[in-house]
């Protein structure tokens, strides 16, 4: 049984993102924090695909433009790719097992920051791609973290 009731779930979840995503680090730990709107946006869609469309992704890409300050479009691009592919994947993934979820939100991860990256490199910004991998498996364990304790599904 989910904590969250289906109304305000996506509410709950970027929230909760947002708040990570704000929350000062040392310079050093900087590059190697994953896009935690991303995450919770699939965590969402993942377990709730009927209900949720690109257009929540682009709205939740424009949040993370603000939150992030960076360009107009910047992040919605990247979302809204990522959210077509979960929603190819639409008809299987609300049937996925624990591991299959952990694996398509670990391949969207890395999706979402080499396209964050090329974004970056087309503007002229430095991005660090060599840290895709680990932003990658701090999002699945952040994923894997909020999957069993906020968004349990009934058994």
């Amino acid at each position: 049984m989910s904590f969250v009731t289906p109304k305000f779930d996506l509410v709950l979840g970027l929230s909760i993102a947002i708040l990570l995503q704000i929350i000062p680090l040392p310079i050093d730990l900087m590059g190697y924090r994953p896009n935690f709107i991303l995450v919770m946006v699939l965590m969402v869609t993942l377990h709730y695909p009927k209900r949720h469309s690109l257009n929540m992704y682009a709205v939740a890409g424009l949040i993370a433009d603000g939150v992030n300050d960076t360009s107009f479009g910047h992040f919605m691009l990247v979302f809204v790719l990522c959210g077509g592919v979960v929603s190819l994947l639409s008809r299987w993934t609300s049937y996925f097992a624990s591991l299959y979820r952990i694996c398509v939100v670990l391949f969207l991860s890395l999706l979402g920051s080499f396209l964050q990256g090329v974004i970056a490199k087309m503007q002229g910004l430095s991005s660090p791609l060599e840290l895709m991998p680990v932003q990658a498996l701090i999002a699945v364990m952040f994923f894997y973290l909020c999957d069993r304790l906020v968004f349990r599904r009934a058994v």
